[in-house]
């Protein structure tokens, strides 16, 4: 199964991994994260004791998952073993990456802004006082750059 690595699609208004996997997606992921590695039939069997799902749905999804590149299938014996093609931390720091540098490349100072203010909000004195030399480092750096017209 030749394998394309598709760029997860984000969805800010779900919760964990449904911000990038659709529901049965997320459960198969975690799934095989936990195990390290296992076969339609080992997923489905750990799925199907909480939810009632067909294993060729399971299976479906999975292939599906191969093709976008989230998991390697490997032929042993008579079954397919999918494995995670990273780790579950690996994978968040991929999509925490895409995220915030499509974010940055489309909004850099409107989000700059909006972290500060939420920093501001959320930090006690000793934070404010770093925050406040950062800004007058840079302030000083930068009027030491301008030239006199």
């Amino acid at each position: 199964m030749e394998s394309k690595k598709v760029a997860p699609v984000f969805r800010p208004d779900e919760k964990g991994l449904r911000k990038v996997f659709g529901e049965l997606e997320a459960a198969i992921m975690e799934c095989l994260w936990s195990r390290g590695q296992g076969t339609v039939s080992d997923v489905y069997r750990e799925l199907a004791a909480a939810r009632e799902m067909a294993y060729t749905t399971v299976k479906t999804v999975m292939e599906r998952l191969a093709e976008k590149g989230y998991l390697a299938c490997n032929s042993q014996q008579r079954a397919y073993v999918y494995t995670p093609t990273q780790s579950r931390d690996d994978f968040l720091q991929q999509v925490s990456d895409a995220v915030l540098h499509g974010l940055l490349e489309d909004c850099s100072q409107t989000m700059a802004a909006h972290l500060l203010e939420e920093t501001v909000r959320q930090c006690d004195l000793d934070t404010l006082d770093r925050l406040q030399a950062l800004i007058a480092a840079r302030r000083a750096a930068d009027s030491s750059v301008r030239r006199p017209v």
